[in-house]
Parts: C-alpha cells; sequence; structure tokens
C-alpha cells in the first residue's frame, strides 16, 4: 500500500511562457483513487510523467510512503502507465502480453501461467490467452493492457485518459471494471482525465486544477454541488452568480435585486451561485422568483435544457423532462430555492 506525496512541485518546459506546474502540492491516500481534471495544457498528464521518470521536476520533491522516487530509476519506481491506447505488443499471444512483465522480473513459466489466469479472470475475460490482440475489440484491448499493467502489483496505477478513444458504451463499462478491480486490489491510483463525468463516476477525491495548482479537492459529490469558487464552479457547470451585500439572511444585488438565502450570519460583500439543476421554473410567483421570458426549450430525456431571458440577461435551467412543456416566448418564474445557493469566493 502506497502513499504518495508532491510537495512543492514546479515544472516549466522549455520556450514556455509561463510554468505548467507551479508549487504543486497534492497527498493521494494509501489504496485511494484521485481523479486530476481540468482543461487541456494545465499539467495533469506532466504529474503522470513525473511519477514514471519521463519527465524531472525543477524543483520538488514527490515521495512514496514518505521515501523520495527521484533517486530511483523510472524502471524501479514501480509506477504503471495505462495510456488511451492499450499498446499491446502484436507478435505476442494475450497471455504472453499479460506476462511480459513477469518474465522480465524472472518469474518461472508455471508462476506466470497462473497469474495470467487469474488476471484474465479478474478483468472478465477468461479463456483468451491465446488470442492475437488484432482479434480483440478494443474494449477487450484495454482490459488485457489494464492485466498487463496490474499483474505485477505495481505500487501506483497511473490512468491518462484510458478511455477516450472508446465508445461511450464501452467506455461506461470499462470506468466500472476498472474501479472495481482498483478497489478489490487496493492500489493506488492517480486518473487524468478531462471528462467531470469520469472523474466523477470513478474517484475518491476530485482534484481541480488550475494555473498549476490544485484549485480544489473533495469528495466528487461534494466538489459537484459545492465548488469553493468561481473558477472551479464553473468547470462543473454553474453559470448563475450574483454578487450583492449580505445581511440577516438576505442578499441585496443591485442586478438581480433581494434575494433570501439561508445563513443569517453572512455579512458583508459576498457572491452566491446555483447550480442549473436547481433552478426551479414554474409560472406561479414565489420566494426568489424572477420574471422572465422562455427564449429556448431543448428535451434532452430525462431532463430539459431551458434558456430564460431575465431582463437583459440569459439563464441557464435543467429541469425535469415532462409533458407540459413550455413554449418559446412564454412568461415564466424563474425561482432560486435558497437551500441551493451557496457562497464562492
Amino acid at each position: 500500500m502506497t502513499t504518495v506525496t508532491f510537495t512543492h512541485i514546479s515544472k516549466t518546459y522549455p520556450k514556455a511562457d509561463a510554468p505548467v506546474l507551479d508549487d504543486f502540492s497534492l497527498e493521494v491516500k494509501s489504496g485511494e483513487l484521485v481523479s486530476l481534471l481540468g482543461p487541456s495544457g494545465i499539467g495533469k498528464s506532466t504529474l503522470l510523467k513525473l511519477i514514471a521518470g519521463i519527465e524531472k521536476p525543477d524543483a520538488g520533491e514527490i515521495l512514496f510512503n514518505g521515501e523520495s522516487i527521484l533517486p530511483i530509476a523510472p524502471n524501479q519506481r514501480e509506477a504503471v502507465f495505462m495510456f488511451q491506447k492499450a499498446y499491446l505488443f502484436p507478435f505476442l499471444s494475450v497471455g504472453e502480453n499479460i506476462a511480459f512483465g513477469l518474465k522480465v522480473k524472472g518469474f518461472s513459466s508455471k508462476e506466470r501461467q497462473k497469474k495470467v489466469v487469474e488476471m484474465l479472470d479478474l478483468i472478465g475475460l477468461p479463456g483468451i490467452e491465446n488470442r492475437r490482440p488484432n482479434e480483440l475489440s478494443g474494449g477487450e484491448q484495454q482490459r488485457v493492457a489494464l492485466a498487463r499493467s496490474l499483474v505485477i502489483r505495481p505500487k501506483v496505477l497511473l490512468l491518462d485518459e484510458p478511455f477516450n478513444s472508446l465508445d461511450r458504451p464501452v467506455r461506461l463499462n470499462l470506468q466500472e471494471a476498472v474501479r472495481n478491480i482498483q478497489r478489490e486490489l487496493g492500489i493506488t491510483t492517480i486518473l487524468v482525465t478531462h471528462d467531470l463525468d469520469e472523474a466523477m463516476a470513478m474517484s475518491d477525491r476530485m482534484a481541480l486544477m488550475m494555473g498549476g495548482k490544485i484549485a480544489a479537492i473533495d469528495k466528487p459529490n461534494l466538489l459537484f454541488q459545492r465548488p469553493p469558487c468561481v473558477e472551479t464552479a464553473k468547470f462543473v457547470g454553474v453559470e448563475l452568480f450574483i454578487e450583492g451585500v449580505a445581511s440577516s439572511g438576505t442578499l441585496v444585488s443591485a442586478e438581480w435585486g433581494e434575494i433570501k438565502i439561508e445563513d443569517k450570519t453572512k455579512k458583508g460583500r459576498a457572491v452566491y451561485a446555483i447550480r442549473p439543476e436547481h433552478i426551479r421554473i414554474q409560472k406561479e410567483k414565489s420566494e426568489n422568483a424572477l420574471a422572465g421570458l422562455v427564449k429556448n426549450y431543448i428535451y434532452r430525456g430525462t431532463q430539459a435544457e431551458m434558456k430564460i431571458a431575465v431582463g437583459e440577461k440569459i439563464l441557464r435551467a435543467h429541469i425535469p423532462a415532462k409533458n407540459d412543456f413550455f413554449s418559446i416566448g412564454e412568461p415564466v418564474q424563474v425561482v432560486l430555492p435558497q437551500e441551493y445557493l451557496f457562497v464562492v469566493t
């Protein structure tokens, strides 16, 4: 079991205008799966490359269980990569691919055969050890790549957007399979992704990266429902922010008027936000209701996405899809329930 600690990591690539990682610190607990989430070029994959020894940090330390891995040769760090592509050896059978690392480590033929059978059972593909990679689907190849990574029982598993090139049903199936296997084996895992749904589905904790640092880290449900700052809130889909002066359970906004808030102790300037699925659309006037006109209504199965003009602003709401669709141009009340309003910095 391995705890991974990044301490004050900095990294700037040649000819870059700014560091890709700037005094970055993070601890991934033993057996935990932490996802690194953020826009492209934010340094997510660089962190994995630093662990694997593909890149070196300009400053800082990377520790496994409190011991620096930087002086250790990359092939001795016991951290394995799983990439977007499976990168299986085409001239080897499935069994030979999985057993490759074991052979390098000096395991006997009998031991290798036993472990290959165990791994194929674990990934849900028993009995395919004699097949060739080109006989497998993309999802099956990724499962074999996972087995090859895990059969040597690494200290750390590094997942670099491993499901990106797969069709959605295969991707969802693999997310669940990898998460279950990771839990069963208890391997400390770092997942790099730009897919919010994937990060929420797979992670013990989710870390949002901005400007070469961790902008926010928490359990996926907490970070999704109440992100701490405006930048991270925008990344997880929040669009409505209300700035005003809070006092005695009321936020007075020059733009939106008086909005009731739950925290009656809050005083002074504050910014509140609300998720689009927590906004209610109705015809009756009520508390925290803003008069608006429906500009667009898009049916998306279980939900409908609405755009409503409130004054000169366009607000977006996600509401349960019903048979009684709202019409374009119809007057409505946009309700901001106070229990769903939260403070952002």
